[in-house]
């Protein structure tokens, strides 16, 4: 009888398949990481300033603006960062835009009964080449929506007018 030889045979499931792959991709994850440079910190592009931003609170009933008063703080509804001190408040009449049948172009017409309150609000930030950064974390960007909860009010809004100011 002949000698049964042992032939080394590889044989891979899916299963086996799959840890090698995980494997030999954190291997590969590792061995970039320790020899990647690493990342030169530019101190130079951010600035530390303070920042005045007008936020339109829409649509709320006449008369309920002067609930908001200069000096509340504002705090983010979602993620609960600060977002400054209120400056000063306008009411202005709430408006919407409307279809005129007869010229078919779309028109801006007074709510009744409503108004849009513009509330400027002041805080600390960061300003960086991309953007800027309210000492919480919270991105300020015009035409972007904000959800706000102030002392006895919650509003939402679109951020209007960013100014910026003492940047050193």
């Amino acid at each position: 009888m002949e000698e049964n030889k042992y032939k080394f045979r590889l044989r891979l499931n899916l299963f086996d398949g799959i840890i090698l792959v995980v494997a030999l991709a954190v291997a590969a994850v590792l061995l970039w990481m320790a020899v990647k440079p690493q990342a030169v910190s530019n101190e130079s592009s951010t600035a530390a300033a303070t920042v005045r931003y007008t936020i339109r609170f829409q649509r709320w009933i006449e008369g309920t603006g002067s609930i908001i008063q200069p000096g509340d703080k504002l705090v983010d509804n979602i993620k609960n960062n600060e977002l400054g001190q209120v400056v000063s408040t306008q009411a202005v009449p709430a408006q919407t835009q409307l279809l005129d049948q007869e010229s078919h172009s779309y028109v801006l017409a007074d709510v009744p009964g409503y108004e849009d309150i513009l509330v400027t609000v002041e805080a600390p930030c960061t300003v960086s080449e991309e953007a800027v950064i309210l000492g919480s974390n919270f991105q300020l960007l015009v035409g972007s929506t904000a959800y706000i909860r102030g002392e006895g009010y919650m509003a939402s809004g679109p951020i209007i007018s960013i100014e910026r100011e003492g940047q050193e």
